[in-house]
């Protein structure tokens, strides 16, 4: 039976969209490989969104190309593919085929065209290995176009799947063993299939027999509504956690980032969501030195963070991108200043990372299992009804269970805790 090995760089939708070539793959006959050596066929899901995970994906094709087997066909995929095109073939030499991050509608024909029948002949029909967590897309592509972001440029215009298709893809998933799923997408909150919208399709996702968690992301601010946050806290399925990107504590800045909301905007929708969830575990995107960023709006950004007490968030240093509109600003800041203020956000939130852990000592939590920790038998990794981390000791847990978990300590980034009594 011939072999696939995949490489996926990037964020979660790169990760599902794997999943679903994967898929297509095995029901072909393909049997997944963790070998280069041996595959047949290698797929790189790459991506654009900063110069140096374009540089890295780059890198790792160009080694692909000289260890793989001579008739062992390379494909690349995913967003850098969607920005360069072609011109990758001229680049890397060794690369078959370019596949765009628009054309992942269309991987049946892609697949079908392109492997030769007769290439890869197998009648075996093979499933990936049963996973706890899953994550099924919901909706492609993105309208907002914030300066700073090339995603809309290379996923294109925003579209929403169909609700039907995506319960059956979550029955498929659970009838596999997947006990949680996480709907993906640019901006779930637009989500509308034909009046169905997101909150509409979190009850029903909620409902498919089987399914015991529940998650998403990303969510815009713009369009995150009462009615979203009413079901999360009504639905026992849907986890409290909420992505919430801020990018910056700036009304101006958030004007030139083209965020379309201002900083009054986010706190009104922190302090409704910590009215009907008051456990919602709250995490965020956040970019400093952004063009023309003064000392005085980093300051408004630390501030926010210190109001809102995210439980973690992802933060990072203003680079330009090729083809978005704040490439055509004045970069003003030195890159020294910006790591400077960078390091100062990562101290704030670092501090308040490890307070929250710290609070949750001493609290039972119900944790699901979603894997044995590496060299230690007895402990287990989990996670809870937010976002935390949980290292659990124990004789007898499985992946997928939900335990009643006392914590017992915090190492600032994870909970250490036992099986309630």
């Amino acid at each position: 039976m011939p072999f696939v090995y995949f490489q996926t760089f990037g964020c979660q939708m790169n990760v599902a969209d794997s999943d679903e070539l994967r898929r297509k793959l095995f029901l072909r006959g393909f049997s997944e490989t963790f070998s280069t050596i041996d595959a047949d066929l290698i797929i790189v899901n790459t991506c654009s969104v900063r110069q140096n995970a374009e540089n890295k994906a780059k890198a790792r094709i160009q080694e692909f190309t000289s260890i793989k087997k001579p008739d062992a066909i390379l494909w690349v995929t995913g967003c850098m593919a969607q920005r360069l095109g072609d011109e990758l073939k001229k680049e890397i030499r060794g690369i078959n085929l370019v596949i765009g991050a628009k054309e992942i509608d269309n991987l049946d024909s892609i697949i079908d065209d392109h492997l030769l029948a007769g290439t890869f002949n197998s009648s075996a029909v093979h499933s990936r290995t049963s996973a706890v967590s899953d994550f099924v897309t919901v909706m492609r592509g993105c309208n907002n176009y914030c300066a700073y972001c090339i995603v809309p440029y290379v996923r294109g215009d925003e579209h929403s799947i169909n609700a039907r298709d995506i319960l059956e893809n979550v029955r498929i998933r659970v009838s596999e063993g997947v006990k949680e799923i996480t709907l993906l997408g640019q901006n779930v909150n637009s989500y509308n299939d034909d009046g169905i919208d997101f909150s509409d399709l979190l009850v029903r996702v909620a409902s498919i027999d089987g399914l015991k968690r529940l998650r998403f992301t990303t969510s815009h601010p713009k369009d995150c509504s009462e009615k979203l946050i009413r079901t999360i806290a009504d639905t026992p399925q849907c986890c409290h956690h909420i992505h919430l990107p801020m990018q910056a504590g700036s009304d101006r800045i958030l004007q030139a980032m083209n965020r379309r909301y201002s900083v009054s905007d986010y706190m009104k929708l922190i302090d409704m969501i910590r009215k009907h969830i008051p456990d919602a575990d709250i995490t965020t995107d956040i970019i400093v030195g952004f063009p023309t960023e003064t000392e005085d709006e980093f300051a408004q950004t630390v501030q926010l963070v210190r109001d809102v007490r995210y439980t973690t968030a992802f933060m990072f240093a203003y680079s330009a991108r090729e083809g978005t509109k704040a490439a055509n600003l004045t970069d003003d800041l030195p890159r020294k200043e910006k790591l400077e203020r960078l390091g100062r956000l990562i101290a704030t939130q670092t501090d308040i990372t490890k307070a929250i852990y710290d609070s949750m000592v001493g609290r039972t939590l119900e944790v699901m299992v979603n894997g044995r920790q590496e060299k230690r038998e007895k402990h287990w990794m989990g996670q809870d009804n937010g976002c935390k981390r949980v290292l659990i000791a124990c004789d007898n847990a499985q992946s997928g269970m939900i335990l009643k978990i006392k914590a017992q300590r915090s190492s600032g980034m994870t909970l250490i805790g036992e099986l309630s009594a």
